[in-house]
């Protein structure tokens, strides 16, 4: 049987997923490349595990967001991924989706804010 993701599992999926995309945009990477972008553009405050974004990474090829080319054909080194114009049609909802998922999380910690801290 399949194991269901936690929502802290899904979520964190939406957010680099969307990282993803929207470094793609600008342009080509490979994986570590990636994870040092989103590292920086978080101020260092979440830096993917490789054993999430490869993964990650695989699942947006199959759904042809991204598609991914060996640097060298023989040694196989890097895997330079490149963004599709389905990955980019596809930023819109992701964004829509966050959004939804930021402003839930809000609610909810303004809940504990005001029942816990009396703020």
């Amino acid at each position: 049987m399949a194991k269901k993701k936690n929502n802290y599992e899904t979520l964190m999926n939406l957010i680099i997923g969307l990282y993803i995309l929207k470094i793609l945009q600008q342009e080509s990477a490979y994986g570590n490349k990636l994870a040092t972008e989103i590292k920086h553009r978080t101020q260092g405050a979440y830096t993917p595990n490789t054993n999430a974004l490869y993964p990650l990474l695989r699942i947006m090829e199959e759904k042809g967001y991204i598609v991914g080319e060996w640097d060298s054909l023989v040694t196989r080194g890097k895997r330079i991924f490149t963004i599709t114009e389905v990955g980019i049609a596809r930023i819109p909802a992701l964004e829509v989706m966050l959004q939804e998922r930021i402003e839930d999380v809000e609610r909810r910690m303004a809940i504990l804010r005001t029942d816990l801290l009396g703020q």
